[in-house]
């Protein structure tokens, strides 16, 4: 089991806080830390009267009652998922909401994964995710609606399913739902003299489409939901429109360790604090630079933010006080992914390392089994 521990800073400089040695930056009384674990902390340096605000992801009240609406109708879902930034797909109370529900999960943008992917691989990986989620998937399926694959098999797959049932679309916001949905309908031969309409959720405010389909029944398509802890949402708009890749992304194999760094443009930066060298595997946008360097890593990560264009640093994150600082203790053996959400991710083999990662505040990062253990 992979463990987490997000490293705590000072609120107003920074700082990673240590309680080591008070002649170093980031000093903190070891009393206030013990006593004050989960606290806003300050470093002995800044300590003063600070205010810092927090907040959280809280899912959109008219969407919980739409989901709420929609379990009471006991109707076929398709949960469209971005595979290329799957992990955010998921929302616990949005799981939870769709339990009980006959769900086919269509885990889209295939068309930007790696060229000879293994696609039985993608398929139990987002399977497997959706079990620990307990949903009642009925069935998995790899789209693009860029391309239009599978699409044919994607209505063929509704059509068996749907049992004379209505059928609601969801997703996250950027998931390719509603381009999914026009992609499915291209070649529709609308018989029941009923108009595709914008419709109102009742109680609320959200609207989507409603397309008819029968006598009785219809195709909904629900707002997506936003993600705001993805990168895409928390970069300023020049940046975020690199980031996101325009075709599948490649492999760039770099090795970090101990006394090598890693820096992903100027949005995300890897340190190998313990454990041997490391080869990491690296799938993000073509048009983001991936580099590594030998020496002091903060240095090279504070030379990267103060040089850095504008492809490859954010506007609004140009100093590493702006950063949230991760460790991650990685225990599992094998092929494993550690990821930024929104960016792309890093595949690695599991040897007891511990990965210090550097992300914009806000931002989502993780590690799990891996998505694809090779790549042809």
């Amino acid at each position: 089991m992979s463990i987490l521990k997000k490293v705590k800073r000072c609120s107003h400089c920074g700082s990673i806080l240590q309680a080591e040695d008070p002649t170093k930056s980031g000093y903190i009384s070891p009393l206030i830390l013990k006593k004050y674990p989960d606290g806003i902390l300050l470093c002995d340096s800044c300590f003063n009267e600070v205010k810092q605000e927090k907040s959280e992801v809280i899912l959109n009240k008219d969407f919980i009652k739409v989901l709420e609406a929609i379990k009471k109708t006991n109707s076929l879902i398709i949960y469209v998922l971005d595979i290329f930034s799957f992990e955010g797909g998921f929302s616990s109370e949005v799981t939870e909401l769709l339990s009980d529900l006959d769900v086919i999960a269509v885990a889209n943008k295939v068309d930007l994964m790696p060229l000879k992917s293994d696609e039985r691989q993608l398929k139990e990986y987002v399977s497997h995710r959706l079990r620990v989620a307990k949903l009642n998937v009925k069935d998995v399926i790899l789209t693009s609606s860029n391309t239009g694959y599978n699409i044919d098999k994607l209505r063929e797959l509704i059509a068996e399913t749907r049992n004379h049932r209505d059928v609601y679309f969801l997703g996250s916001q950027n998931s390719g739902k509603s381009s999914l949905i026009s992609e499915i309908i291209k070649n529709f031969n609308n018989t029941t003299g009923r108009m595709i309409v914008t419709y109102t959720f009742p109680e609320t405010s959200l609207r989507g489409f409603r397309i008819p389909t029968g006598t009785k029944n219809y195709i909904y398509e629900v707002p997506g939901f936003p993600i705001n802890n993805s990168l895409i949402n928390i970069l300023d708009k020049p940046i975020s429109t690199y980031i996101i890749p325009k075709k599948p992304v490649e492999n760039r194999k770099v090795t970090i360790s101990e006394k090598v760094s890693l820096a992903i443009g100027g949005i995300c930066f890897v340190e190998l604090t313990d454990g041997e060298k490391t080869v990491l595997n690296c799938y993000f946008s073509s048009k983001i630079d991936v580099k590594t360097k030998r020496g002091e890593a903060l240095k090279f990560f504070n030379s990267i933010l103060k040089n850095g264009d504008q492809k490859n640093t954010s506007f609004k994150f140009r100093d590493l006080s702006n950063f949230d600082v991760y460790d991650f203790f990685v225990e599992e053996k094998g092929e494993r992914d550690l990821g930024i959400l929104g960016l792309g991710w890093m595949q690695f083999k599991g040897n007891s390392q511990t990965f210090r990662v550097y992300v914009p505040r806000g931002t989502y990062v993780f590690t799990t089994r891996a998505k694809l253990n090779n790549v042809k």
